[in-house]
């Protein structure tokens, strides 16, 4: 942890830098829920057809891995200022394999909680980090590693022991 005392930051106390982050959520019936941020438009939340659902927005993973797209995306952007990164295009893709224990359930005659999950979670997450830069190898690296540093997201998945394989593209 970094020393504060001889910052500008030394007077500062944890709970000033705590800060709360509020939704609302309320639950329509099957699998669709409307979410309330800010003053946002609601952000729907559901499952396709074929699984039930009224495909009015994307599930709960879909949303995480836009979470967690979205998130580097933002660090980036934060670093980019800082390191005097040069970034002229960034996209990112991530694709996550989950257990849906449909099979498992049809292969037994189980009920959903009676299977025993490969994983609660993602299994596993691809993300793709595709930018345009004209930056040396070295200073990427130096900026991917940092970027991974600081993402929360990134830390909430890796925290709880989800893989992460990232890849970082040069276009």
């Amino acid at each position: 942890m970094n020393d504060l005392s001889t910052t500008a930051a030394a007077d500062i106390q944890v709970s000033e830098r705590l800060q709360s982050i509020r939704v609302r959520t309320d639950y329509l019936g099957n699998y669709q829920s409307v979410n309330h941020v800010r003053d946002l438009p609601p952000i729907y939340v559901d499952e396709p057809v074929e699984l039930g659902g009224k495909d009015s927005g994307p599930t709960p993973l879909e949303m995480t891995l836009c979470a967690l797209n979205s998130c580097t995306a933002m660090i980036m952007n934060i670093l980019r200022k800082e390191m005097k990164f040069e970034i002229t295009g960034v996209r990112l893709e991530a694709v996550a394999q989950h257990d849906v224990r449909r099979a498992e359930m049809r292969r037994t005659g189980k009920l959903f909680s009676q299977v025993e999950p490969i994983a609660y979670h993602y299994h596993k997450i691809d993300q793709k980090v595709f930018m345009k830069t004209p930056e040396s190898d070295e200073r990427l690296a130096k900026f991917r590693s940092e970027v991974e540093r600081l993402c929360p997201l990134y830390h909430l998945m890796t925290d709880a022991k989800v893989n992460i394989v990232s890849e970082w593209v040069r276009e």
